[in-house]
């Protein structure tokens, strides 16, 4: 059976009942003793013989005495039983003044000495007659002079006896009364060290948490999200310190990958600017040079070439960076549909074979014969292979040999693009899908823009695949693109 957790609940209910029961406790206690100096004495009026008796004494209504297993008895002028009534549990036909004076009741219960602890009774020296009596002296319908006595069970007998004084100086009062001190400073003590040990429990198992939790607060507050807490408490702290530590921790990550952000976005407008400026200057240079009659006719096509070149690297540079913002936004959706993977890259192969031919690049490929069917974007994916396989055509030396492969793996498409051309750094190797990262580290480079690789990898990220690059070895390089079937 799987154990309740230790909530704050139970824990605050069981310390206030364990609290309330000592205390109730403590003061049955207290009470229980104080009855010793302050009882009082009470003895029910209806079964008094005074009560009961008549002058037609076989009239007498004796239930009250019947009900707790009591009778009466008259008695003649010589103390012999002339007529009984009610329950009669002794059968006599004559007492002695001595007897009489035994059954009487104030005196047994002067000697029995009854206590009260609260609602427990504690008898003391509970011994003599089994049956005490209140007696009433009458006048008969004869006119002569009878004795009523009321007798009853001494065990349905229960009294205590309180003198009042009048003198709190005389000695009995003062015998009494000078205990009180010694009942109630223990009691006053022990009932200080229940609250305090309740207000401990409080301030351990309550106070210190919330104090643990304020202070992580005011410790995110400030900033500080690497603030952990933790919170040796019930079930709802330990909640609350998980709750806390998983709040602080995405915090931090939050604020991590926001600076991040900053500093990709303040590095994206800087490399934005250094490459749009070079062409730009470029531009306005030949176009002075033009105006100002400084190219001859000769050159002048020339030079509008390199502005046309110029205008459409410009162009590009704009497009990319339109894309790539594009992909950032949370808002874009992919437009998905089902279409084949392997036709898709053929057509790409098809629009790179002049470029492969113009570069003198060796291209070798290895094509699954039949459809291979995904779900994607299929402008978007086309964007992806056309870089890849671009790039192997405009950044490697001529006679590079560049192998392209797709072949499937479980529930997994995968693309490679290989070749032995020009290597690629180490220090470049770790931001190569970074935006405005080239092979040229300069920035420099005539061709591309440095966005083809970090537009590539978002694209395949929104597809829920990645792509890789692999160093083979000193000679050999890879691409590859995962994508699920």
């Amino acid at each position: 059976m799987k154990k309740k957790p230790k909530s704050l609940g139970r824990f605050l209910t069981k310390k206030y009942i364990t609290t309330s029961l000592l205390l109730l406790f403590l003061m049955s206690v207290f009470a229980g003793v104080m009855q010793l100096f302050i009882g009082i004495n009470a003895t029910s009026a209806e079964l008094s013989a005074e009560r009961i008796v008549r002058t037609d004494y076989k009239k007498m209504d004796v239930s009250a005495l019947e009900a707790v297993d009591g009778w009466v008895e008259i008695l003649d002028d010589k103390n012999n039983v002339i007529y009984t009534k009610g329950k009669v549990k002794e059968r006599k036909s004559h007492y002695t003044q001595k007897e009489l004076l035994e059954m009487d009741g104030l005196t047994s219960i002067l000697a029995k000495r009854i206590y009260q602890l609260g609602s427990l009774y504690v008898s003391i020296g509970d011994k003599g007659h089994q049956y005490l009596a209140t007696f009433s002296s009458f006048k008969g319908k004869d006119g002569r002079n009878y004795t009523c006595v009321a007798k009853l069970p001494q065990s349905q007998i229960r009294g205590n006896i309180s003198p009042v004084y009048h003198n709190f100086s005389s000695l009995i009062a003062s015998s009494g009364f000078k205990w009180l001190p010694i009942i109630a400073i223990p009691l006053l003590l022990i009932f200080i060290l229940c609250v305090r040990r309740y207000s401990k429990s409080v301030k351990e198992h309550i106070v210190a948490p919330n104090t643990v939790l304020i202070d992580g607060l005011r410790t995110i507050k400030n900033g500080d999200y690497s603030k952990k807490i933790h919170m040796n408490a019930e079930y709802e702290y330990v909640e609350i310190e998980d709750s806390f530590n998983h709040m602080a921790k995405q915090l931090e990550e939050a604020e991590q990958q926001r600076s991040s952000y900053e500093k990709e976005r303040q590095l994206l407008f800087a490399n934005m600017a250094h490459d749009l400026r070079t062409p730009l200057t470029t531009i306005q240079g030949s176009a002075k040079a033009v105006a100002d009659g400084l190219v001859s006719k000769d050159k002048l096509n020339q030079t509008m070439e390199t502005i046309i070149t110029k205008t459409d690297h410009m162009n590009e540079l704009v497009n990319r960076l339109l894309i790539f913002s594009k992909l950032e936004s949370p808002d874009y959706q992919l437009h998905i549909q089902k279409f084949d993977l392997s036709e898709l890259i053929r057509e790409v192969l098809l629009d790179q074979l002049d470029a492969a031919e113009s570069n003198q690049i060796e291209l070798t490929f290895d094509l699954i014969e039949t459809s291979v069917e995904i779900s994607g974007d299929p402008v978007e994916l086309r964007r992806v292979f056309d870089n890849l396989i671009g790039n192997s055509m405009q950044h490697n030396p001529p006679e590079t040999a560049v192998h392209i492969r797709l072949y499937t793996n479980d529930n997994q498409v995968i693309f490679e693009i290989k070749d032995n051309g020009d290597p690629i750094s180490k220090e470049l190797q770790k931001h190569l899908f970074e935006p405005f990262v080239s092979g040229d580290s300069s920035r420099t480079t005539k061709n591309g823009s440095g966005l083809g690789l970090a537009i590539s990898k978002k694209i395949v990220e929104k597809h829920g695949g990645k792509i890789v690059f692999v160093e083979m070895n000193d000679q050999e390089k890879m691409f590859q693109v995962f994508l699920f079937l």
